[in-house]
């Protein structure tokens, strides 16, 4: 079992606060492969993995440890990359201890849950210095399918359509794929060279790639559907919320989301080249997401390490949305947070320059009806906090572009509607991932996004009376229990 320094009790290495927090390398350490395999073999083999159920994409992970813990990391590989196209990516940024995976191993309630997250990502390293065959492809179908939007939801959903043999064209509207992946996940957690190593397999496979291309501005969808069997629609989010307060319009206030979109868009080396941003020393962010986290890091990254960096946050600390693994690390840099509070106005300078911020300290109000509390303003407890930028990172809703340009049908805050089979209102369109729904977890778009392809694969190939759910596919036909008894993937015992 492994026993690396720890704070918090989280089981792995990272890189000194003190001079990480003045550059973007990666901050958690991998693994050696003496320390995988043992932490590997502290898992039970549980008969019923509710690991793999806690899994959006039903990662098999008990068939993973079970290989890694021998040093078969060939054969661990090939049970995890069946459902996850994006290892390196999920292994970093899937907050495995909050809901998910890990929260989920038994092992949690008499000690320490496995280091599932660190042990997909050693395979996913591994397989990059030892490259392995790629996933199979079935043969060509004659059917073309086009996806629009190349984050995680559109690169898995391409990615299982291509397996299935489809023609696949998948259209970006940035200049790199990758969506969120790329441009709102900072290098110090996620280096751009795994994502990019990801996509580059997924190209491999046969899937076309169009990046600098707007669909409902260069072209419209009309024509793309027309030109297609089926399209499938995973823009993601993108549509900030802002905040309608008196001086939101001042110099040095600004969207968490474009700031970090401008600094990674294009690779963070090329930024710090010629920067856009000059933030100044005092520097707020308003929200209490995991991107408040992001924008705090990276503008502390981006002062060398010297920037007051304050987070204001409205709900207490055990109210937050935030990975804790994050969390924790954001105060180890230096990052401090005020919990409870709430801005009401900006001030500026003569120059239209923001100075200042009017806060609120608030307090928990009585719970409502349905037994849930809100934050309410204390009386007379406001006060002032001095700033030179203002980062606000208060959540996104859906990408409306293309379903107003295109009057697709829509839901909650512009959301593409979608039937339970994941139609649109428009004929062989479908919709898949947060701009069905909103801002969520790259693995939890990945999930959507495969589940909106199998559903295009099953309309474009007339098997819409036959759907196939994913944990019918991969723990009935492909299960580890069946080829722990020796059998093929059809559950039929191999010939002698």
């Amino acid at each position: 079992m492994i026993e690396p320094n720890r704070v918090g009790g989280f089981p792995f290495r990272k890189a000194d606060a003190k001079q990480r927090k003045s550059n973007f390398s990666e901050v958690q350490q991998s693994y050696s492969e003496e320390e995988v395999m043992q932490e590997a073999e502290r898992c039970l083999l549980c008969g019923t993995p509710v690991c793999i159920d806690a899994c959006p994409v039903l990662l098999d992970v008990r068939g993973m440890n079970e290989a890694a813990a021998r040093g078969d990391f060939k054969t661990s590989f090939e049970r995890i990359r069946e459902a996850n196209p994006l290892l390196g990516v999920t292994a970093r940024c899937c907050p495995q201890l909050q809901g998910l995976c890990e929260d989920a191993c038994v092992l949690k309630w008499s000690g320490q849950p496995i280091g599932i997250g660190l042990i997909q990502r050693y395979i996913s390293d591994w397989e990059r210095k030892n490259r392995q065959p790629s996933v199979s492809i079935a043969e060509d179908t004659g059917k073309k399918v086009a996806v629009i939007g190349a984050g995680p939801a559109g690169l898995a959903g391409a990615a299982l359509l291509r397996r299935y043999g489809h023609q696949v064209t998948l259209y970006e509207a940035s200049k790199n794929p990758g969506g969120t992946a790329w441009y709102g996940v900072p290098d110090y957690h996620l280096p751009k060279e795994v994502l990019v190593d990801e996509i580059e397999k997924i190209k491999a496979l046969g899937v076309n790639i169009r990046t600098n291309v707007t669909i409902g501005k260069d072209t419209n969808l009309s024509q793309l559907r027309d030109e297609n069997d089926a399209v499938l629609i995973t823009t993601g989010s993108k549509d900030t919320a802002n905040l309608d307060i008196p001086g939101v319009e001042l110099k040095g206030v600004m969207s968490g989301y474009e700031f970090l979109q401008s600094v990674f868009i294009d690779g963070v080396d090329k930024y710090l080249l010629n920067p856009k941003y000059h933030l100044g020393n005092d520097i707020i962010i308003i929200g209490g997401g995991d991107t408040s986290l992001d924008c705090a890091r990276t503008a502390l990254r981006l002062t060398q390490g010297k920037g007051n960096i304050i987070v204001l946050c409205l709900h207490p600390e055990t109210g937050l949305h935030v990975d804790p693994i994050m969390l924790e690390e954001s105060k180890e840099e230096g990052v401090k947070f005020k919990f409870l509070v709430q801005t009401k106005s900006f001030e500026g300078d003569s120059n239209g320059q923001v100075v200042a911020a009017l806060v609120n300290n608030m307090q928990m109000g009585r719970p409502d009806e349905s037994g849930r509390s809100h934050p309410e303003p204390v009386p007379n407890k406001e006060f002032k906090i001095m700033c030179s930028t203002v980062l606000i990172a208060i959540g996104r809703g859906p990408n409306s572009f293309l379903q107003k340009n295109a009057g697709i049908k829509t839901g909650n805050r512009n959301s593409i509607a979608i039937t339970e089979d994941y139609k649109t209102s428009m004929n062989g369109v479908f919709a898949a991932g947060d701009v069905t729904s909103g801002e969520t977890l790259i693995v939890k778009a990945m999930e959507k996004g495969r589940e909106g392809a199998q559903r295009v694969h099953e309309y474009v190939m007339h098997l819409e009376a036959n759907h196939m759910s994913f944990y019918e596919k991969y723990y009935t036909k492909l299960s580890y229990d069946r080829m722990a008894e020796g059998k093929n993937d059809d559950g039929e015992l191999p010939p002698d």
